[in-house]
């Protein structure tokens, strides 16, 4: 009796609720929040780590890379505007020109030394920032001898005790070694090699990630402990969050929560009289291959050289204004010039307008989310490739609702397909999601298209021998081991309700994607 009266209401009334539903969504996260602002005497931002590979082609994996000095010049000066400090990470591919260029505009450089495998490379870095220190003595206040590496097991603890000792030997510039605050406690008779002591305190890399209400607390926690068991000065030589990209346990990336962490911490720094160094200047596109999309978006700075968030006032999740709005109804109007030019019905029109609008506002999100989480062609064939089955799957769901004949074949194969994504996605977060995203956006408009399309029609008469056809059973068999391997991913990870939210939607599919199927037969 439910479904009968159900499927008695009108699909308008359905896109209907659910086009306002996504509007709701979008309009939620443009609304500005309050966050803590920051006293003027506590900016501007003490150092931050400055990589010039920003722009599109630009990798320091890849061999014989060189950055124009020109460019660090520009990119120097764009970043006088928010510190008088960068710390680098090597002098290799041109980067040694950094202290020539901080000196023309008056900053301070923390001087990097790339520690890898080969010790010949380790001793021509070593030379060549060593010379830079003492060439620059003014603008070069400290040597970081290697980076995070006792964490990679690229070098044993004697070799780098070895490259320390011989910086020092050969440089009056403070010397120093950085990793993972962990991996000082590991280690901590490296105190006595270096004048300082750098660690990294990253809430969101931890291995029990931190929420963003609890971040900044964390920090300081770490901070009391290491300081309880060095009695040299300590520099926090990486801290941030992540504007974008997949949440770990509690940490979730984003813009909010990145401006929200960088007030407060910067609050705190100034109240504890912290020494820190912000990871890091400029976003890192080419960090994406090797951390997914989280790697790319660290910086207090875009691709752009532009800001990505306040120190003072409200802040937005969102700052794209009418855009997806715009979108929507200019796909909304083409949709409905069109039924108007077939001469359809009023209710049909209405329909195709509703379904433009609802394609364009999912359709900005999907672009958007493609763009930022696929890492090269493959992913971004694979991720644009399931936003087009969705939309293949809403087409055909509004030839339903316009009334005209199913194509069952085609609908059948998307089904099957759609079927198999979502196995592949739930595996590989199950496998190895560290890096991945849940593309939750990619799947909500085909499965919502489809709720749409069962509460209005009933199960053909020929369901019960359409039920032994092979392909249903096939694709309920994907669903069930899909639907288990998004458990378990979300089991890995209790405190992600992202994750939860991926078991639910494969829960959904489960029922509807073989209904849907069944009412096709």
């Amino acid at each position: 009796m439910l479904q009968r009266m159900l499927s008695r209401i009108s699909p308008i009334v359905w896109l209907a609720l659910f086009v306002m539903g996504t509007v709701f969504y979008v309009w939620r996260l443009q609304q500005p929040q309050a966050l803590v602002e920051v006293a003027p005497e506590a900016l501007p931002l003490q150092c931050v780590s400055y990589a010039p590979y920003y722009k599109p082609g630009m990798n320091p994996t890849i061999k014989d890379s060189f950055v124009d000095p020109l460019q660090i010049e520009q990119d120097l000066q764009a970043l006088s505007k928010v510190t008088r400090c960068v710390r680098t990470y090597s002098v290799g591919q041109g980067l040694d020109y950094v202290p020539k260029a901080a000196q023309k505009l008056g900053m301070k450089v923390i001087l990097g030394v790339w520690i890898g495998w080969v010790d010949a490379l380790n001793q021509s870095e070593l030379q060549l920032a060593v010379q830079q220190a003492n060439q620059y003595p003014d603008t070069v206040r400290g040597l970081v001898v290697g980076n995070e590496v006792l964490l990679r097991g690229e070098q044993s603890e004697p070799k780098l005790r070895g490259y320390l000792q011989w910086a020092k030997a050969n440089t009056k510039a403070p010397v120093t070694y950085a990793d993972v605050w962990e991996y000082w406690i590991k280690h901590p008779t490296l105190e006595q090699d270096v004048d300082f002591v750098t660690v990294h305190i990253l809430p969101y890399w931890e291995d029990k990630p931190v929420a963003i209400e609890q971040a900044v607390a964390h920090t300081a926690s770490v901070m009391g402990y290491v300081g309880t068991v060095f009695k040299k000065p300590i520099l926090i030589g990486e801290t941030g969050w992540p504007s974008q990209g997949r949440q770990r346990f509690w940490s979730k990336p984003s813009a909010l929560n990145q401006a929200r962490y960088m007030r407060e911490f910067l609050q705190a720094a100034h109240v504890n009289h912290w020494q820190y160094n912000v990871i890091e200047a400029v976003d890192q596109p080419w960090k994406r291959e090797l951390e997914g999309t989280v790697g790319g978006y660290w910086g207090v700075l875009d691709v752009d050289l532009q800001p990505k968030f306040p120190l003072q006032g409200a802040m937005a999740e969102r700052a794209d204004g009418l855009k997806p709005y715009l979108l929507a109804l200019g796909l909304a109007l083409v949709a409905a010039g069109w039924g108007r030019y077939q001469r359809y019905a009023a209710s049909h029109i209405i329909t195709l307008a509703l379904t433009g609008m609802l394609l364009g506002l999912h359709g900005y999100l999907q672009l958007e989310y493609v763009r930022q989480a696929a890492r090269h062609a493959g992913e971004l064939a694979m991720l644009g490739g399931l936003a087009v089955l969705g939309w293949g799957l809403l087409i055909l769901q509004l030839r339903q609702w316009l009334g005209l004949a199913a194509k069952a074949c085609v609908e059948q194969s998307l089904l099957q397909l759609l079927a198999v994504a979502l196995l592949i996605t739930s595996a590989g977060l199950a496998i190895n999601g560290r890096y991945l995203n849940f593309p939750l956006i990619l799947v909500s408009l085909p499965l919502g298209a489809m709720v749409i399309t069962l509460l209005m029609g009933r199960l053909s008469s020929g369901a019960q021998s359409a039920m032994r056809q092979t392909s249903v059973w096939w694709m309920a068999v994907l669903l069930v081991m899909a639907a288990n391997m998004s458990v378990a991913a979300a089991m890995l990870e209790p405190g992600n309700f992202i994750a939860w939210y991926w078991t639910a939607i494969c829960g959904l599919a489960l029922f509807v994607l073989p209904a849907r199927s069944l009412q096709l037969a």
